[in-house]
């Protein structure tokens, strides 16, 4: 059962074999701490955790890196535009990011490294490319020179010149195509610069990352992840920086998670139509949200709409009364009872990620084992079964946890509405029964009609 990953550098499912052979490089393009991230951002981070969980579903030891990007052109307009100075800016915003990642079940990162505290490795990583003639000084602002750089293009047909960035023709660049490894400093910077032997000023984001990239995890790495926005010009920009410099290749796998649209458009702070996270969680649950993220495939789109959360929400409720009715007090699994269906949730998950297809193997899964609780004909076997996947799928999805298992006292407002209910029932006043249950889940509890009950389950 091997993993397959979709390579973005050759545009086809690969094998994936890592260069040790217990343990995966990873490293992931992270926020830039001028705002607070959107469900959009959190759509591409959610996707870093589920190849990591993946990874590890696997047997591997996985190293991530996910860097903070703290010197970036946005920064310093808010800086000069707000009220709050560049320290204090980018702790804020650094700090929501982490809060979030910890709500939405993110395991943490091995590090998390910002770029202002390591920019002497990225003067002296440009002064590198300097000497070996792949770039040049254009008054103060240093420039990687793609004509000196024959492989440039591994993710984009560089006939197609409308894709590329432009935007630093000003600042003196042989070539279109040439891309900024130092910003000379500008007056609006004000003190968010750094000495170097080319003048004041601050390094660029592409180098930002290859630089942060390298000295976290070494000259190779098996996966580079980040939104497909990035695939073009940022990862072809790292890639060409560190593979000129070292003469080898960078990383061995390029994944890339497709948009969340808004609208028909993609989510995004510079286009005006994002959703907060902070907001939405005082609506849904943290758990909904990761599971509205990872019900699509991650090189598919994702549309948002309220519909798709409650769907999700209602999911959940599903996946919540099933591990009411077997029993389950731990998420911890022993690879001991391994049914077909949790075979066939692995081969999904290992090919691509295929989140979609785990998810509908393991509703039919539920399925199949709810018909034989309401047939009262569930056996030990079916229950050790749905114990096992249980685990296995809250490993990767992780959308429970250990404290939603215990046993939740019921009210006794709600236990009376319950038993009248009951008796409603039994005297087949439908009408009676309907309200009852109505007024029940406003009390926030859901009620389940067994073969010759009913069950009560706390609404999550």
């Amino acid at each position: 059962m091997s993993l397959k990953l979709y390579n973005s550098a050759t545009s086809q499912k690969e094998d994936f074999k890592s260069i040790s052979h217990n343990q995966v490089l990873m490293y992931c393009c992270g926020p830039t701490v001028y705002d607070a991230p959107h469900l959009g951002n959190f759509r591409t981070f959610v996707f870093y955790d589920l190849v990591k969980r993946v990874l590890t579903q696997n047997g591997f030891k996985v190293k991530q890196i996910i860097n903070i990007t703290d010197i970036d052109d946005k920064i310093i307009d808010k800086v000069n535009n707000g009220k709050m100075d560049y320290k204090e800016l980018t702790t804020k915003f650094n700090d929501v990011f982490l809060q979030h990642s910890e709500v939405l079940n993110i395991e943490k990162a091995d590090e998390y490294p910002k770029t202002s505290d390591h920019v002497p490795a990225m003067i002296d990583f440009i002064k590198k490319l300097i000497d070996r003639g792949y770039a040049y000084n254009a008054n103060g602002n240093i420039f990687f020179d793609t004509e000196e750089y024959s492989q440039y293009g591994k993710f984009i047909n560089m006939e197609n010149t409308e894709a590329l960035d432009d935007e630093d023709n000003e600042l003196g660049k042989k070539n279109q195509k040439d891309f900024t490894l130092w910003k000379a400093w500008k007056e609006e910077d004000g003190d968010i610069t750094w000495e170097s032997e080319w003048g004041n000023g601050r390094p660029a984001w592409h180098t930002e990352c290859a630089v942060l990239a390298i000295k976290s995890l070494g000259n190779a790495i098996d996966i580079h992840c980040g939104g497909i926005d990035l695939k073009f010009p940022h990862h072809e920009n790292e890639a060409a920086q560190v593979e000129a410099l070292l003469d080898a290749t960078f990383s061995n796998y390029w994944l890339h998670s497709e948009h969340l649209t808004f609208e028909e458009e993609k989510m995004s702070k510079s286009l005006g139509n994002t959703v907060n996270v902070s907001d939405l969680l005082g609506k849904y649950s943290p758990e909904t949200l990761r599971l509205f993220l990872l019900s699509s495939h991650y090189r598919s789109k994702i549309y948002f709409s309220d519909k798709k959360l409650d769907d999700s929400s209602k999911m959940l409720d599903k996946i919540n009364r099933f591990i009411e009715h077997i029993g389950i007090n731990t998420l911890e699994s022993s690879n001991a009872n391994i049914s077909d269906d949790y075979t066939r949730f692995l081969e999904a998950l290992n090919d691509d990620l295929n989140t979609p297809e785990a998810l509908g193997i393991f509703f039919d899964f539920i399925n199949k084992k709810n018909k034989k609780i309401h047939d009262n004909s569930l056996s030990e076997k079916d229950i050790k079964e749905s114990q096992e996947f249980i685990a296995g799928f809250n490993s990767i999805f992780c959308v429970f946890n250990q404290s939603s298992l215990k046993n939740q006292e019921i009210p006794s407002e709600v236990q009376k509405l319950a038993s009248l209910r009951e008796k409603m029932r039994n005297q087949q006043k439908w009408e009676e029964a309907d309200k009852l249950r109505g007024e029940i889940e406003k009390l926030g509890w859901l009620i389940e009609d067994l073969k010759d009950s009913q069950k009560l389950l706390k609404k999550k």
